[in-house]
């Protein structure tokens, strides 16, 4: 009878946990239930992304036209005296202004010009000889005992002494140049690019010695169509991109005289301090058209797809808005976006990619506006 009693309350309080345990895990289970339905409302988390301006900008639609690397100094340095070439610059060698870059056996200037010298000191004699002799003679006057004719003879013969004394100055300034000449200077800094002689040749004067290039003040030339051309001028800053490599370049010339055949206008570009080298191949950015201001984003905003264009918009309640964008003219990192977008508006241009309409965001520090 005690065992059945035992026995009948164990297994009432084994129901008992059973059921307070069922309860819990029901309430549990619920409790989570109603947590992710809330979240479900709420939406996905806020997004950490990063935002610029939209903004004003004065941009024009760019034509892009191929040019090329060249040096404003390219010159063929050619002797200015005759004889044997001693020696000539190493191609590749780097002279700066005034160095020698070849040299010519000296030895017949020298001796010319020791020639003229000797030629100066004899007739300097002579010249001063005959001064001193008419003047002496002038001195006495009538007591000279020389006639008028004589006295003209001496002083042709004083005049003309100085005259070929004269002569001789200039032929020994001569022969002192063309001694000065056996060394070839560099007329400007630049590199040997090329041997246009060999030691042991015989130049004569305009025979060329070296190619030399000035390799630090560069341009660019390119070609153009008038009706680009219009659009620009003297002064303008064009880019001009060396493959991944871009610069900002000044128009120095715009060339008003086409090809008869292509009917193409040369532009000249100024570069500054670029390393680039002399020959590459560019691709000079013009416009095609008068530039306007138009609302521009930067290119980071745009969000590119098979079947759209879009850029998000965050609003004043920090929740973004997908707008979808037609693009304009560019300009370097900015691009015209014509849609539901004004100057000034916030747009995402760093955590975008999976960015949703309507998902609010987190804002990273705004990036400094540009110059504009």
């Amino acid at each position: 009878m005690n065992a059945k009693v035992i026995f009948a309350g164990c297994a009432a309080a084994v129901l008992t946990i059973a059921g307070a345990t069922a309860y819990f895990f029901t309430n549990a289970a619920g409790a989570d239930n109603d947590e992710a339905a809330a979240a479900a409302q709420d939406g996905p988390p806020p997004a950490v992304v990063s935002v610029a301006k939209a903004e004003k900008r004065k941009l024009a639609p760019i034509a892009e036209t191929p040019g090329s690397v060249v040096s404003i100094r390219d010159s063929l340095v050619a002797a200015a005296t005759s004889g044997k070439v001693e020696w000539v610059a190493e191609i590749g060698a780097e002279v700066e202004e005034g160095d020698v870059v070849a040299r010519i056996e000296p030895n017949d200037a020298e001796l010319a010009f020791n020639d003229s010298t000797a030629e100066v000191a004899r007739l300097k004699a002579r010249a001063e000889n005959l001064a001193r002799r008419y003047s002496r003679f002038q001195s006495l006057g009538d007591d000279a005992g020389e006639s008028e004719s004589v006295m003209d003879q001496m002083r042709a013969d004083r005049d003309e002494a100085r005259q070929a004394l004269r002569q001789a100055e200039v032929a020994k300034e001569r022969a002192a140049l063309n001694l000065e000449r056996t060394e070839v200077k560099a007329p400007f800094a630049g590199r040997v690019v090329n041997q246009e002689t060999q030691v042991g040749e015989y130049a004569n004067p305009g025979a060329g010695l070296v190619r030399l290039v000035d390799t630090r003040r560069l341009e660019v030339t390119a070609r153009a169509p008038a009706s680009l051309a219009r659009n620009i001028s003297a002064g303008d800053t064009i880019r001009v991109a060396n493959g991944a490599d871009t610069k900002d370049a000044t128009i120095r010339a715009v060339v008003p005289v086409g090809d008869s055949l292509s009917r193409m206008l040369e532009l000249r570009l100024e570069l500054e301090e670029s390393d680039w080298y002399i020959g590459s191949a560019v691709r000079v950015s013009l416009p095609a058209a008068q530039a306007r201001r138009v609302v521009a984003a930067p290119r980071d905003a745009l969000v590119l797809r098979s079947d759209r264009v879009s850029v998000f918009v965050i609003g004043d309640d920090n929740t973004a808005r997908q707008v979808d964008v037609e693009l304009g003219a560019a300009e370097g990192d900015f691009i015209e976006v014509i849609g539901d977008v004004k100057s000034g508006d916030k747009v995402v241009i760093r955590g975008g990619e999976r960015l949703r309409d309507g998902q609010p965001v987190t804002l990273t520090e705004i990036p400094q506006d540009p110059t504009v």
